[in-house]
């Protein structure tokens, strides 16, 4: 197979060549959760343990004395010359840690997993910290399927859920979601899903929830049919949760490993992109049945050997946050929702509201300007000529025709950018 630069990521450098508003890639334009900022930084300078507990608890009075710079012209230091006095000249947090995480990152994944679903995996025999949850994902394939074996995919999808497969010669089954514009809501098809999930090459069933494109929370029904189906058939499930806290309209995410018969055969992949606001750390982990995990360990190790041990430590600062602060997170996010959602529509899109994650999952063909083009032609009109980036539609679909009415907007970005962005549909479109 042809191996392509994904289109997001295109669309994305596409918006930076013509100053468009980036709708397009999910990423927002915040600064990261501050308590993990410090915690890495801390541990690139601290360079050690007893480094880190140090910097922790230093004034500024503390630093200037042990340069010899206190006086007048102390207000003068740059911050790059203070924190070089600060230093420490001996290292371990810069350099390989264990390839599958720190202990304490390990650890703190297994309470963040305990308290929000009841389930503690063994840090030692069942986590192992990953490049990213695309990484996750890769080395979740390798260590369960081989060649020729088949995953069944829900579309719209992710890119890389199709393409990673075909990367590691299997093949994707698709499976789709379909919008349900009375109910306002997208809706799975049970019987293509026993279609698929019957043929016996397939080993493997692709669950993401809150769904990126469409905004879908599969709650426990769904969830309960496809453990159902995975017990039936005999197939593992990948689960991409990185949208785990952002749900909205009283929707809550559901832990399928949780379900009868599951924690045996479900592989959970998350990361801090999200939550942390901090999508360019790429720090993300696998939750592995025991005897699964050694097969997949090696992948990683192979492939990436680890992530990187100073922003590791700053992971372990972000879950050990109290349980408040995750809960908070969506409703920052429902407000830019219900803004964009507002926005387009006046601008004559449709779409039904996300019950999750951040992106709006919106059929163009009632938008004058826009009406009979292709989703690529639609998309290219709105960077060149309104200057706001999106992603087309049916670059989330393998089979069918249905994704040709879409565009993908993302709603992470700040109200600022939101607004930008929807002056220049106003003024332009």
């Amino acid at each position: 197979m042809e191996v392509k630069e994904t289109v997001i990521r295109l669309m994305t450098r596409l918006a930076i060549e013509h100053k468009a508003v980036n709708f397009s890639q999910g990423f927002t334009d915040e600064a990261p959760v501050y308590d993990m900022v410090w915690s890495g930084v801390a541990a690139m300078l601290g360079g050690t343990e007893e480094g880190v507990r140090r910097l922790d608890s230093m004034t500024l009075r503390e630093i200037l004395d042990a340069q010899g710079r206190a006086g007048s012209n102390s207000l003068d230091l740059t911050l790059k010359e203070l924190l070089e006095g600060v230093r420490n000249p001996r290292d371990q947090l810069n350099q390989y840690s264990f390839p599958f995480g720190i202990p304490e990152l390990r650890h703190a994944i297994a309470d963040y997993t305990e308290a929000f679903y009841g389930h503690r995996p063994d840090p030692e025999e069942q986590i192992t910290v990953v490049l990213g949850a695309s990484e996750g994902l890769a080395v979740s394939y390798r260590s369960l399927l081989e060649p020729g074996d088949a995953v069944a995919v829900m579309q719209p999808y992710h890119e890389l859920y199709p393409s990673q497969a075909e990367i590691f010669g299997f093949v994707p089954r698709f499976v789709t979601l379909r919008e349900d514009r009375d109910a306002g809501t997208w809706r799975l098809d049970r019987d293509e899903v026993r279609s698929v999930v019957s043929d016996p090459r397939v080993r493997a069933f692709v669950v993401n929830t809150p769904h990126n494109p469409t905004g879908k929370v599969l709650g426990n029904e769904d969830l309960s049919f496809i453990a159902d189906m995975c017990r039936t058939y005999d197939l593992f499930a990948i689960t991409d949760e990185i949208y785990e806290h952002i749900t909205f309209d009283g929707h809550r995410h559901s832990y399928l490993a949780g379900f009868e018969g599951m924690a045996d055969r479900t592989l959970v992949v998350n990361s801090i992109s999200k939550t942390g606001r901090s999508t360019g750390w790429r720090i993300g982990w696998v939750i592995s049945p025991p005897e699964r995990t050694r097969r997949l360990r090696a992948v990683h190790d192979n492939l990436v050997v680890q992530a990187p041990t100073p922003l590791q430590k700053g992971a372990v600062s972000l879950l050990r946050r109290e349980r408040t602060f995750f809960e908070g997170i969506a409703e920052g996010y429902r407000r830019k929702r219900d803004l964009l959602l507002g926005g387009l529509r006046d601008a004559g899109f449709v779409a039904s509201p996300p019950e999750g994650a951040y992106y709006l999952f919106a059929d163009y063909r009632d938008v004058p300007a826009l009406a009979g083009m292709s989703p690529t032609d639609a998309a290219m009109h709105l960077i060149k000529e309104v200057g706001v980036a999106t992603v087309p539609g049916d670059n989330f679909y393998a089979t069918g025709n249905e994704g040709d009415r879409y565009l993908r907007f993302a709603f992470c970005r700040s109200m600022e950018t939101i607004e930008a962005g929807l002056g220049r549909l106003r003024e332009r479109l």
